[in-house]
């Protein structure tokens, strides 16, 4: 059924999203001088290094190893390095897939906005990739972690990845009063280069979808 009948929907709504340019790739990203101090980490302005930015506080694992995402830099003042994203699709795809959820066409709005979130997760992964390459990692090299997922709980930290990269103005990716992203189909990250960066749970860490 999927090779017969769901793949060739998928290659005709691709060339149709194409044709019509319902995804427009975007992304802002940047790198920042940082340290650690405890379970925070200390991001610096990369021109004035000794003006302190912002700092994200991360939870540790209160069993197992015992992690935390601060434990993957080094603790020297301004002694390392930190990558942050933001990427988006676009807003156009949710508009079309609303018009066409109001004319009854559920199956292709259905199929046209998951194609949007699809790509934005595979643009996030390219961008990824482009960090990994530019800070001279190996492949599989580092980790990407999301603010409001277990190992960085605290979704009101977007407003302070919003001061660093100021996504609303380059990219016109915004953030609504409960720090949810607009346009939807758009992600951002912390990017560690660390090489024993591991994904985990914090106990009592509830993922936001």
């Amino acid at each position: 059924m999927i090779r017969e009948e769901f793949g060739p929907k998928l290659e005709e709504l691709k060339t149709e999203v194409q044709s019509k340019g319902w995804l427009t790739p975007k992304v802002v990203y940047g790198y920042f001088p940082c340290h650690a101090d405890g379970e925070e980490l200390v991001i610096l302005d990369p021109d004035h290094r000794r003006e302190e930015l912002v700092r994200l506080r991360f939870p540790r694992q209160p069993d197992e190893r015992n992690l935390c995402l601060s434990d993957y830099f080094r603790t020297e003042r301004g002694g390392d390095v930190v990558a942050f994203q933001v990427v988006t699709v676009g807003d156009q795809a949710s508009k079309v897939a609303e018009e066409m959820q109001e004319k009854g066409d559920y199956s292709r709005a259905l199929y046209l906005h998951g194609l949007a979130v699809e790509t934005a997760e595979a643009l996030a992964d390219f961008w990824h990739a482009r960090v990994r390459s530019e800070l001279g990692m190996a492949a599989d090299q580092g980790k990407r972690y999301s603010p409001g997922y277990p190992a960085w709980p605290e979704l009101t930290d977007q407003k302070k990845l919003w001061k660093l990269l100021d996504p609303e103005r380059n990219i016109g990716v915004s953030l609504t009063s409960a720090d949810q992203m607009v346009p939807e189909q758009s992600t951002s990250a912390i990017v560690l280069h660390h090489p024993e960066a591991v994904y985990y749970t914090v106990k009592g860490a509830i993922p936001v979808a």
